[in-house]
This record gives structure tokens, sequence and C-alpha cells, in this order.
């Protein structure tokens, strides 16, 4: 993240409901990158710093950055976590093996720059891995966005991304990509609501309570909690 935009205020409640969701991304990563022991990751946009301690138990040298100060006070318990802006990362040229990125690169006021600092850590050869989450509206969620927005999910585009285009730029190659399922789970409906709309007023989660409730009927269980199955697409590119 470039700037904090308020997430160190939602930095206690995005560790418990949204920080084990992208586990299955960051495994693929862990995998997809081959990070072992010894291997220097950086971790941009780190968040509460569930990553951290995944990149430590595979024996990684991990740092996490997030510009968000209550972000890295959490991620801190998990491992070495800074704050620091994405477009202005705070190491020297080829320092690391790795960087990752998981549902950050999009939140960057300046995408172009937040890359060519990825690429500039790197190591000649070095991996950028990223994960975001699907946009072409094939995720459970995209149905209550869909009801709360009332518009269509959105269509895949032909067209390159501005992600693409940024890596591109900073001549980076494709090494490999895929697709992991992710789940978000929520005890009732009130529970799913607050999940969904993490950092709105009480006033407004129960105003919208009966919307999420009616669009997600399709993936309550029979105790009444639901279960949204969602997709995470990851990729890993290479510095020259």
């Amino acid at each position: 993240m470039t700037e904090d935009g308020g997430w160190s205020a939602l930095a206690e409640g995005w560790a418990a409901r949204w920080g084990g969701v992208s586990a299955p991304a960051r495994q693929a990563l862990i995998t997809a990158c081959a990070i072992g022991p010894g291997t220097r990751v950086l971790d941009v946009g780190c968040g509460s710093g569930e990553f951290l301690a995944e990149l430590a138990a595979a024996g990684a040298r991990a740092i996490g950055v997030d510009s968000a100060s209550a972000m890295v006070a959490i991620a801190a318990l998990r491992g070495d976590a800074r704050e620091a802006d994405a477009a202005a990362l705070p190491f020297e040229d080829d320092s690391f093996d790795v960087v990752t990125a998981v549902t950050v690169l999009h939140l960057t006021d300046d995408l172009d720059h937040a890359v060519l600092e990825c690429a500039r850590v790197l190591r000649p050869g070095g991996l950028l891995g990223i994960a975001e989450w699907d946009d072409t509206g094939r995720s459970d969620l995209a149905v209550i966005e869909q009801a709360l927005e009332a518009a269509p999910a959105p269509a895949g585009s032909p067209h390159p991304s501005p992600l693409d285009l940024a890596l591109d730029a900073a001549g980076f190659r494709q090494v490999s990509q895929g697709e992991v399922e992710v789940r978000v789970r929520a005890a009732d409906a009130g529970d799913l609501a607050t999940t969904v709309l993490l950092g709105e007023d009480e006033a407004t989660i129960g105003e919208l309570c009966g919307i999420i409730g009616t669009a997600a009927e399709p993936f309550r269980r029979v105790d009444g909690s639901y279960e949204l199955t969602n997709t995470f697409r990851w990729r890993v590119v290479s510095r020259g």
C-alpha cells in the first residue's frame, strides 16, 4: 500500500476476518517461486503478517513492508515487518531473491513506480510473485458485490491490464501462472455482512445485512453459517 488509506483503523478486523483467506494463494507462490531455506524474500504490502510466518516456516529470510503502522505492529508479532511505501522501498538494489505482493498492487497510487521498485530490489533473475482476486466474476463474493452495486459482475477483458503494462515496462518476463480456490466463511448473516463491509459503521452494516443475506442464500449451510468459494489468480515473473 502506498498510503495508510484507513488501513490502520481496520488492522485488527482485517487480521481476524481476512488475514487467512489468501493462504492457498500464498502457498502457491512459495511453491512456484521455489522459496526455501535461505531464500531472501520481501513481502510488499504484508498486512497483518500471515505470509511472514509462512515464509519463515519454509526457511526463508523474509522481510515484510506495509504503509499502515497498525498493520506493521501486528505483522511484527509474526516476523520482521517495517513501515514503508511500496513506491519507495528502503532497500539496496539487488537485495532479494523473491519479492511477493498479495492483493496489494492494485491499491498503490503509482502502480508503475511500485513495480519498478520491485524490480530494483530484486537480484538479476529474481522472481516477483503476485496474487490477486480473480476479476472475471467467477467468485461467489461477486454475487454479493453485484447485489450491493445492482450491476453485473465484471467480465474478463482481452486488453492488457494496468498491471500487465507495468510489468512489461519494468522488463519482467512471465515464468508461470495459475489459479487457486480460497474460501470465505462466516457464522451467520450478520457475521458475513460485517466481513464483507469491514470498516463500515454499524448502521450501514445493519441496513445492508438483508441484501447480503439474500444474495448469499445459495452459500448458506444447514447450520446457518456461510461458505463462499472464490478464486485467486497468481503469477510469477522474472527480472531480466
